[in-house]
């Protein structure tokens, strides 16, 4: 019998599998502040996804808490960032450069 409790923990179970999948990164390599913890980041770096727990941290010491509409989602147990959001957009560039994506032009 098919109920919304059910698909709730289907999307729940289908969440977490796809989150294990993201590749965990600590705040500083998002040039964001060691205290915000660390993300998964989606791996077409369109995102960032933080442990619901960890959301106020990531809101509060990385700048996140002006991030609202369709740029910011809650989604099961996480917050999801979209980089349509200029702060995002920047924490993933950041990570780009510490992975040789891109160069800063500030360089």
């Amino acid at each position: 019998m098919n109920s919304i409790v059910n698909l709730i923990d289907e999307v729940r179970e289908m969440t977490d599998t796809f989150v294990a999948g993201m590749r965990k990164e600590p705040a500083c390599r998002l040039g964001l502040d060691n205290r915000c913890g660390s993300a998964y980041v989606d791996n077409n770096l369109e995102a960032i996804v933080v442990d619901k727990s960890n959301a106020r941290s990531f809101d509060y010491y990385g700048g996140f808490e002006y991030i609202k509409g369709d740029d910011r989602v809650e989604l099961g147990d996480y917050v999801v960032y979209f980089a349509t959001s200029e702060r995002v957009a920047d924490a993933i560039e950041c990570l780009m450069e510490h992975d040789g994506l891109c160069e800063s032009e500030d360089m």
